[in-house]
């Protein structure tokens, strides 16, 4: 049964990207001034080639459709960021993503998204009973980097089980959802034009990545359908190039999104010091 499971997992990161549009983009990590935060904690690879990254921005979505990204404070994260203690960081704060089209402040009410924050479980799935924690109202994005802030500041308590998981969603709620282009992690332009398999802060960019339950590192978002969330958890996005029917070649992608975090006290100060203490416990 288990290994049924599983290969329905793989049959379906393999289809859920393809009847998008795609296309590969370089954007550079927006590295301006930022508001006062405590933490970050965001997925994607940042590979830069030799200053700018390549992204994959994927369109043609319907309103009503969700899409979402899964973090659990006390990972370490692809940013060179420290980890976050999830015994002490609670609050989300402000959420980043990448739009590639930034058409929303051209035309408001067109596409239109609004984002919710929900308790996840370890697989990016909804935590039983569903805790909604914070909606934004209709957003209008633009083009490049985008700061949602979070107002008020949403308490992430609910979600502590010695893990914080919590999902992040957009909906896309305008009347016409083809946009946003979100912007999404691309491994294969990266190896085609020869860029050096590392994101900003040297951490390698480890792939194939796959959906929860598979084999190999786990991708975090992902396509959740349309409310009240056909899949949980989410199709994982495969990467544009990945030829294959299992998603082996490349494999999934990540959502180009960070979430900023405040914490009660001190954090930690060794990059994989709440790292090493979690790992013993497992």
């Amino acid at each position: 049964m288990r290994l049924c499971i599983v290969l329905a997992l793989v049959l379906v990161l393999a289809s859920s990207a393809f009847a998008l549009e795609r296309k590969a983009y370089q954007m550079k990590e927006d590295f301006g001034t930022e508001p006062l935060y405590d933490g970050t904690l965001h997925y994607y690879y940042y590979i830069p080639c030799p200053t700018y990254g390549w992204f994959w921005c994927f369109t043609g979505w319907t309103p009503g459709e969700i899409i979402g990204q899964c973090f659990t404070l006390g990972d370490q994260g692809t940013g060179g960021a420290d980890p976050l203690d999830p015994a002490i960081c609670h609050t989300l704060e402000q959420i980043r993503i990448l739009d590639f089209a930034g058409y929303g402040t051209v035309y408001p009410g067109k596409f239109t998204i609004e984002f919710d924050v929900y308790c996840a479980d370890e697989c990016c799935g909804a935590a039983v009973p569903v805790t909604h924690l914070w909606n934004s109202g209709p957003v209008e994005t633009g083009f490049a980097w985008n700061y949602i802030p979070v107002d008020p500041f949403v308490c992430l308590t609910p979600c502590y089980n010695g893990d914080v998981s919590f999902v992040v969603t957009a909906t896309h709620t305008g009347t016409d959802g083809i946009y946003p282009a979100w912007g999404l992690d691309n491994i294969s332009t990266s190896i085609e034009t020869g860029c050096v398999l590392h994101d900003y802060g040297c951490l390698p960019a480890v792939y194939p990545r796959m959906a929860c339950g598979t084999v190999g590192p786990m991708v975090h978002g992902g396509y959740i359908g349309t409310y009240p969330f056909e899949y949980w958890p989410p199709q994982a996005f495969l990467d544009g190039a990945d030829t294959t029917p299992d998603g082996t070649q490349f494999g999934a992608i990540e959502l180009a999104w960070r979430v900023y975090i405040g914490c009660a006290g001190p954090t930690a100060t060794e990059p994989s010091s709440w790292g090493n203490i979690k790992s013993m416990y497992r």
